[in-house]
């Protein structure tokens, strides 16, 4: 049995849930005491502090990329990881895109633009219960914008941003034109890491709008949701 170890509200936890279920893996899901990994509550899992992460067995592995390849190395089930050397170069690129580029203009626009904050707010405060919603929310925006502002993305007026979002979503619609999965004739990697980003941009109200003008992102999303569950 497999054990996740998780925040819910995090994009990468989800990327491991698809490819954990896509895979027909049994596994488990602890969710993370936010206020214990500080006190090295999961060194035993992460010693490094990040998640998810997972134990298999003996074998303790964390960051969401490693996991996928873990998983692609110790497991059966359909693979992630396209056939094709040029397709799995390619899987590996738009991953990296996803999970270095998108990640940082959901945490934007998801965490730091406070009315966008409102509608995952809950899903956060069940992983802090003992701190109170006002008090939660001030600490997410003012830790997500100064991280976001290290970057980069969140140095730019906002409606940069959005338009940055929409060139996003219109490259991603690209890409699925014609064809039912980013990369090659099935799921991989690639669909798992965006997929899970374009799920947190759409807490956000302008996202929504961005993703509303794509064509072919929606009827993607909804292979994906059948191939592997989130």
């Amino acid at each position: 049995m497999i054990t996740l170890y998780q925040f819910s509200t995090s994009p990468f936890a989800e990327k491991v849930r698809r490819a954990l279920n896509y895979k027909g893996l049994d596994f488990e899901i602890r969710e993370v005491g936010r206020a214990k990994v500080a006190q090295g509550d999961y060194g035993h899992v992460s010693p490094t502090g990040k998640f998810p992460a997972i134990q298999d067995g003996d074998t303790a592995v964390w960051d969401s990329t490693d996991i996928l390849y873990h998983l692609e190395a110790a497991h059966g089930g359909p693979s992630l990881i396209p056939a094709v050397a040029r397709d799995a170069a390619l899987a590996h690129a738009i991953e990296e895109w996803a999970d270095e580029s998108l990640y940082f203009y959901e945490m934007t626009m998801r965490l730091t633009w406070e009315h966008n904050l409102d509608a995952a707010l809950d899903e956060f405060a069940r992983t802090l219960p003992a701190v109170p919603k006002p008090q939660l929310k001030t600490l997410i925006v003012e830790a997500t914008t100064q991280l976001t502002r290290a970057q980069g993305v969140g140095r730019k007026p906002r409606d940069q941003v959005v338009a940055d979002v929409e060139r996003h979503f219109d490259a991603l619609d690209a890409l699925l034109d014609g064809r039912s999965w980013l990369v090659g004739n099935a799921l991989s990697i690639a669909d798992l890491a965006v997929v899970a980003q374009v799920n947190a941009l759409r807490y956000a109200e302008e996202a929504q709008a961005a993703l509303a003008r794509t064509n072919q992102v929606s009827g993607w999303i909804d292979r994906v949701d059948e191939a592997a569950p989130k």
